[in-house]
């Protein structure tokens, strides 16, 4: 049997050691930790692999295993449907829809067990293993040696490994074939100037002419908690997910964080939703809805981000590796659509040049900590720390000013992402053949189908792409072992076509903010494979996800119907009450006309309502009011109420009022806030997931309250606008043996200034 080298045991490392065992190959993996699962493993794990022939004394304090790059708390930004491989679904189903860094290497080490560790013969561990060297051997006839398959009769060594395991000793050894599964995120990068300056800062007093200490520069990969920033003031530096999920972490212990974005994101939240034909009507009433084409008898579909937008409703017919400013403008415009008007009216604005691709980072609380100033804001770029300590920003502004200055900062967070590092192991000759670029975080290598090159043979790479797309590192792995077994071939001329592929994309500017678009690559993959067929991505509203390309019927039946099962629920109106509180917080103005029906007196109230979502309660303030002051926890959302009543022409008082709104199960309930505490409920809202007719996108929901004598027939009415309210109307029926009247609140947003800071 011939023997492959896999360089790690992450999630890329695994699933390829899992299809060459398939392809009839002897998979061996190094790993540079003791436990599997790579970046995946909780950080406060101390398990180890459990392969039977793996036992190793524990690591020194200086070996970090790489699950060090995740945070305490810290979930996918994919749901579960897409974080899993093809042919290997979710063995628990009360799995976390967006599964947390526990979940996903319960998840990885179930696949170890199911597929690796059955017959240790067919696979072997070298755990606490650094390789340090590979070298490609017999350099002869590439050509012929990219077509030739590792059987036994060709035994022949193709490349060379050297390694230094955990007591030092350093070991080499042949290998008929190498694939390279270390994943992007192996090395911290940080801004360049922060080396001079922290080699500086070693050789001066710990304190500034100002008697400040100097900034704290960590990277992303060392943070773990909040609680380790109580009372400090935080700038975090990058404008991708880690950013932006990092700053909403740590605003819930931090005095102050200050978000530095090079550029501004689309921040989309983990669930949207889209309007599509029912799956809980029969099959006749959808076609029908379908056909008359009418947007308001179609269901808010309520579904994980992923799920709604990787979607394809035709066959694929190419990868488009460049995007004229024409497609990056539709894009924006399609992503505003989902989005709404909440980022473009908060203080950190939408994207401004729609020219460029767009940026997406997913969060659910970012936009709103923005918006309730837990969070601030600057566009630019760290360039500097002066001697005082303070940070130079270089913003998109003409003129240099002390607001380019950011002072009293304690600690600077640097999610500037990660490089592979494949220098750090690789051949010179390999690298210069594969283009490498160390510099280049985004495409550091030409490779066909992000996997191959011809000159390069029984050599792969296997997960060389940004995210937890397990589906693409499937396919990958799948490609490298096949070609490897000889159980298929690609032509010189496809291969040609690859690599055209790889030099456009890592020659493009500007870059997209993925070397490939996910569903794309995966169809590219799939045909080279010629395994599924991205026809299959056309049922359940052309959702694309990993196990629909493979050939077993029954797993793909499985998750044709796990996909009907998400998409009901996300129909049925239980995640409706989440996405309505979501969509009103904020600043309103209101205006509320009240009829007393018996004798047609009207009476005016008009002032400004605030859905607040951090907030506690300060029982001292001046006039002896009780407050609702910032709070960094998140509390149910608190609705504030500031206005004039106007009784009569000639009567007039200030009045305020203030519930609470929280979901439970699949209810919005208000409760009465009386003295600044939370009463008795006043009503419970379950709203329905169809549009009402009208200027918009209307939902609703009605309740009754009977307070003691006086019933109160609520009808709430939210006009939404992608993932925000527009406009709310409020409307109250109240009979009782002494009322009888209507009352009309319309709100409608304020817009948020831009703040200086």
């Amino acid at each position: 049997m011939i023997d492959v080298a896999i360089i790690g045991a992450g999630s890329a490392g695994l699933v390829t050691a899992r299809h060459l065992i398939s392809a009839g190959l002897r998979p061996v993996l190094f790993e540079a930790a003791k436990t599997i699962g790579g970046a995946w493993t909780p950080a406060s794990s101390s398990s180890s692999s459990s392969h039977p022939d793996v036992h190793h004394p524990p690591l020194s304090q200086d070996h970090h295993h790489p699950a060090s790059k995740m945070w305490n708390g810290m979930r996918t930004n994919l749901s579960k449907y897409t974080c899993q491989f093809t042919d290997f679904p979710w063995p628990d189903s009360s799995t976390s829809t967006f599964p947390t860094v526990q979940e996903m290497h319960d998840y990885l080490q179930s696949y170890a067990d199911t597929f690796l560790h059955d017959n240790p013969a067919s696979c072997e561990f070298l755990m606490q293993c650094r390789v340090t060297n590979i070298e490609q051997l017999n350099k002869g006839n590439t050509a012929a040696a990219a077509a030739a398959p590792l059987v036994p009769d060709n035994e022949q060594a193709n490349y060379k490994v050297e390694w230094i395991d955990v007591d030092q000793t350093t070991h080499c050894r042949d290998f008929g074939g190498v694939i390279v599964a270390s994943g992007f995120f192996h090395t911290p990068c940080m801004p360049s100037f922060l080396k001079d300056y922290t080699n500086t800062k070693k050789n001066e007093s710990s304190t500034t002419g100002n008697n400040r200490r100097p900034p704290q520069i960590i990277h992303s990969s060392q943070y773990r908690t909040h609680h380790n920033f109580k009372t400090k003031n935080v700038a975090v530096i990058g404008g991708s997910f880690s950013s932006l999920e990092i700053a909403a972490d740590v605003s819930k212990s931090a005095a102050r964080v200050v978000n530095i974005l090079p550029s501004i994101p689309w921040v989309i939240p983990r669930w949207i939703y889209k309007f599509h034909p029912s799956l809980l009507l029969s099959s006749s009433e959808s076609e029908s809805m379908v056909g008359n084409n009418d947007k308001n008898k179609q269901t808010i579909t309520i579904l994980p981000s992923d799920l709604q937008l990787y979607q394809r409703k035709q066959p694929f017919q190419g990868e488009v590796t460049e995007l004229t400013p024409e497609m990056c403008r539709e894009r924006h415009q399609y992503v505003q659509s989902l989005v709404g008007r909440k980022q473009r009216s908060s203080p950190m604005g939408e994207p401004t040049n729609w020219d460029e691709p767009t940026i997406i980072a997913i969060s659910d609380e970012y936009v709103d900590l923005v918006n309730e100033e837990k969070i601030h804001v600057i566009q630019g770029r760290l360039v500097g720390i002066d001697d005082d300590g303070r940070l130079q920003i270089d913003t998109p502004c003409d003129e240099t000013t002390d607001d380019h200055l950011l002072t009293d900062i304690d600690v600077v967070i640097c999610a500037t992402g990660y490089c592979p590092n494949l220098h750090s192991f690789l051949s010179s000759a390999i690298l210069s053949t594969l283009d490498y670029d160390k510099e280049d975080k985004f495409s550091p290598l030409t490779l066909a189908y992000d996997t191959l090159h011809p000159s390069l043979p029984n050599l792969a790479f296997c997960g060389l792409y940004k995210g937890p797309y397990l589906g693409v590192m499937d396919l990958q792995a799948r490609l490298a072992a096949t070609l490897m077994s000889g159980s298929i071939s690609i032509d010189e001329e496809a291969y040609k076509v690859a690599l055209k592929t790889s030099e456009t994309i890592r020659k493009s500017s500007p870059r997209q903010q993925f070397p490939h678009f996910y569903p794309d690559l995966m169809d590219t993959l799939a045909q080279v494979l010629n395994q599924g067929d991205s026809s299959e991505c056309e049922g359940n509203f052309g959702i694309v996800v990993p196990p629909l390309y493979q050939k077993d019927e029954s797993l793909r039946e499985k998750c044709r119907l796990d996909l009907e099962r998400e998409i009901k629920r996300g129909q049925d109106g239980s995640r409706m009450p989440k996405l309505v509180l979501n969509s009103i917080l904020g600043s309103w103005s209101y205006d509320r006309k009240i009829v007393h029906l018996q004798t047609g007196k009207q009476e005016h109230v008009s002032g400004t309502v605030k859905y607040s979502k951090y907030w506690t309660r300060d029982c001292d303030g001046e006039d002896g009011d009780n407050k609702a002051t910032p709070s960094m926890v998140e509390n149910p959302v608190l609705y504030r109420e500031d206005g004039v009543y106007e009784f009569s022409p000639t009567q007039k008082f200030d009045v305020f009022r203030e519930y609470e709104y929280e979901v439970k199960d699949d209810a919005l309930e208000i409760y009465f806030v009386e003295g600044g505490k939370r009463a008795h409920m006043f009503l419970s809202l379950k709203f329905v997931p169809t549009v009402e007719e009208g200027d918009g996108q209307w939902v609703k929901a009605t309740s009754d309250h009977l307070c003691i004598k006086d019933l109160y027939s609520a009808t709430f009415r939210v006009k939404l606008n992608g993932l925000s309210a527009s406009e709310i109307i409020i409307k109250y029926r109240v009979k009782g043996p002494a009322k009888d009247y209507e009352s009309t609140t319309i709100l409608t947003p304020k817009v948020a200034a831009a703040t200086d800071y």
